[in-house]
C-alpha cells in the first residue's frame, strides 16, 4: 500500500549507530546518496560517534547538544561542523546533523525536534556489521533507533500548518539495514567500493519494494520494522544473481561480553576501543578467549577494584555455516548469501496463545487472560 507524504518526494529520516562517515562508519554517506538517486529526499540526523551496543539506550540524565555537518567529498569523510546552521558551500551537497545521544534519540528528536510534519519514512544504517539472530538484533543501535522511531508517534504534523494533520498519529514506516560478510565465510570487514556499491543498490531496491507495499501483521495493523541484512559478496549481489527472502529472528545467545583486564596496566589501556567496538554486533571480530578463574585472580590486585574490557567472542555465532542454522531464519539466509527481510515488532514477545505457563501443566496450554488456578 502506498503511504500519503507530506511533499512532492517521499522523505526519510536518515539515522545510524556508526556515527558520521569514518573508517567504523563507512556505509552512509554512498546509501543517502543511493537513496537520493532513487527518488527520496534524505535528511540525516545520526549521533557525534560510534554508538554500537547500545540497543534502545537513552542517556536520560545528560543534555544532548547539536552540530551541523556539511561533509564533502566521494566519501563523506571531509567536511566541516559548526554550531548553527549555515548556507551550503561550493563542493557541499548536504547538512547532516550530529547529536551527542544514542541513535534512538536521533530517532526521536529528529522526528520531534528538528524534522517535525516532513518525515514519511524512518531509515536505520546501514549497520557496519550485520544484525541477524536474537544476540544481535536485541544488542543493536541500528534497530534500536527503528525501535525507537515507531514508539515515536504519535508526531505532530507542519508546525504552522493546522488544515495539514499530521500523517503519523499511530504509525511510521520504519527500515533497518546491515551490512555484512556472508555468515560462515573467511571474507574480511572491509569491502571493495564495487561491493559497497551493490550493497546499497541492493538495499535501495529492498527498501522502495517495502516502501511501495508495505505489509501488515497477522491482527492487521501495519507492519512497525523491517530488518534488512545485506550480504556483503559481489557474487550473490549482482543485480541477475540477488536473491530476497522473508525471515524470522534466530534465537540464540552470546555468552560473556567481558574479559579481565590487568588493573595495575596504564589506564588508557581500560579506556582505548577495542576492534570490536569498533564496528556493529555482527561485524566480524578478533578473537580475545575468556579468561580462567586463575588467569582472573593473576591480573587483580589483591586488594582494590577488578578491572573488565568489552571484548565478547562472538565465532560461534558469526562463523556458523546455514547448514547448523534453522531454515528461514535471518542468520540462515545471511549464511546462504541472501538479502534477509525480517518484520518486527517494536516489543518484547511474551508467550502468546497455546504456549505452556507451567512445567506441571503439561499440554494444558494457557490463554492470555486466563487465572493462576487455586
Amino acid at each position: 500500500m502506498p503511504f500519503p507524504i507530506y511533499g512532492q518526494r517521499p522523505t526519510v529520516l536518515l539515522t545510524n549507530d556508526d556515527g558520521p562517515p569514518s573508517v567504523s562508519s563507512p556505509n552512509i554517506f554512498t546509501f543517502s546518496k543511493a537513496l537520493q538517486a532513487a527518488g527520496f529526499d534524505v535528511k540525516v540526523v545520526v549521533p557525534t560517534g560510534q554508538m554500537s551496543w547500545v540497543g534502545k539506550a537513552y542517556r536520560i540524565k545528560e543534555t544532548i547538544t547539536l552540530s551541523y555537518f556539511y561533509p564533502i567529498g566521494p566519501d563523506g569523510l571531509q567536511g566541516e561542523t559548526c554550531d548553527v546552521s549555515r548556507p551550503l558551500k561550493e563542493g557541499e551537497t548536504a547538512e547532516w546533523i550530529l547529536l551527542s545521544g544514542t541513535p534512538a534519540t536521533c530517532a526521536n528528536i529528529g522526528l520531534h525536534h528538528i524534522y517535525p510534519g516532513q518525515i514519511d519514512l524512518v531509515i536505520s544504517g546501514p549497520n557496519h556489521g550485520r544484525n541477524s539472530s536474537t544476540a544481535f538484533t536485541l544488542s543493536s543501535g541500528t534497530i534500536g533507533a527503528t525501535l525507537s522511531a515507531a514508539l515515536s508517534v504519535p508526531i505532530p504534523g507542519p508546525p504552522g500548518h493546522p488544515s495539514s494533520p499530521s500523517l503519523h498519529e499511530t504509525h511510521i514506516p520504519c527500515i533497518a539495514v546491515s551490512y555484512g560478510p556472508i555468515l560462515g565465510s573467511a571474507a574480511t570487514h572491509h569491502t571493495t567500493p564495487k561491493t559497497l556499491a551493490l550493497a546499497n543498490d541492493a538495499a535501495v531496491e529492498a527498501c522502495q519494494r517495502l516502501w511501495g507495499d508495505w505489509g501488515r501483521e497477522p491482527e492487521g495493523g501495519l507492519v512497525q520494522v523491517y530488518s534488512i541484512n545485506v550480504p556483503l559478496d559481489e557474487d550473490v549481489l549482482a543485480k541477475d544473481k540477488r536473491r530476497f527472502c522473508w525471515t524470522t529472528i534466530r534465537r540464540n545467545t552470546y555468552g560473556s561480553l567481558f574479559r579481565s583486564v590487568d588493573f595495575r596496566a596504564e589506564p588508557q589501556h581500560h579506556h582505548e576501543l577495542s576492534s570490536e567496538q569498533d564496528a556493529g554486533p555482527g561485524a566480524t571480530s578478533e578473537h580475545h578467549p575468556a579468561l580462567s578463574d586463575s588467569e582472573t585472580r593473576a591480573l587483580t590486585p589483591s586488594h582494590g577494584p577488578r578491572a573488565f574490557r568489552f571484548a565478547p567472542d562472538l565465532t560461534p555465532i558469526t562463523l556458523a555455516g546455514p547448514d547448523s542454522l534453522p531454515e528461514g531464519t535471518d542468520a540462515w539466509a545471511c549464511a546462504k548469501g541472501f538479502v534477509s527481510i525480517t518484520p518486527i515488532r517494536a516489543e518484547y514477545a511474551g508467550m502468546r496463545e497455546g504456549g505452556c505457563g507451567f512445567a506441571s501443566d503439561g499440554e494444558g496450554f494457557i490463554t492470555p487472560g486466563q487465572f493462576w488456578a487455586a
